[in-house]
């Protein structure tokens, strides 16, 4: 008989509502996408995050993928991608997203007393909250990472991965159309 710790179970929790994001249908995000891109070059407000829902998203986002040298989450418009699908295709996870941002906080406030914010701390205070989190709320954890893996590295017509730089980051090539021989197997014919 196989033991399931509270913990466990929670983090399995967080990885099925993280799965919302990672096998969402393509044109829903192809449409959140959209909007995302044109909210974004218009700096409109957001449509479900408040401005403090964003900065803190926007924080911890670009401690999971850094602007170190390269883009990173925030020059990918990963926020405005989440604040998008919340408007739509994931408009579900709406409270998973505010616990999350909630949890930040709340470990923010701990990490450095009187902090109201986590986008108030310093790039290592939260790393170390983050890495708090990481160890305490296995589903907080994984959705922020999952979303900002989405927002990052997705189609750029998906609202995320702006210019490209998600996959700039991976040194991947987006032609989406190449000419004969496609490999060894077409050369030997």
């Amino acid at each position: 008989m196989s033991t399931l710790s509270r913990r466990n179970f929670v983090a399995a929790l967080g990885a099925g509502a993280a799965t919302v994001w990672l096998t969402a249908e393509a044109r829903d995000l192809l449409a959140a996408g959209k909007r995302a891109a044109v909210a974004a070059q218009a700096q409109a407000p957001f449509k479900i995050l408040t401005a403090d829902q964003a900065a803190d998203l926007d924080a911890a986002a670009s401690r999971i993928v850094p602007s170190d040298g390269t883009p990173g989450a925030h020059e990918a418009n990963v926020v405005r991608f989440i604040d998008e699908s919340l408007a739509g295709f994931g408009k579900d996870q709406r409270d998973d997203v505010n616990k999350l941002v909630a949890e930040l906080r709340r470990l923010a406030g701990e990490r450095h007393k009187g902090a109201k914010s986590f986008a108030a701390l310093t790039p290592g205070d939260q790393d170390a909250v983050i890495a708090t989190m990481e160890k305490t709320k296995g589903s907080h954890f994984g959705l922020l990472r999952a979303v900002t893996v989405t927002g990052m590295f997705a189609n750029p017509e998906y609202g995320g991965n702006a210019n490209k730089n998600g996959w700039k980051l991976l040194g991947f090539d987006d032609h989406f159309s190449w000419a004969a021989p496609f490999g060894w197997y077409d050369r030997n014919v």
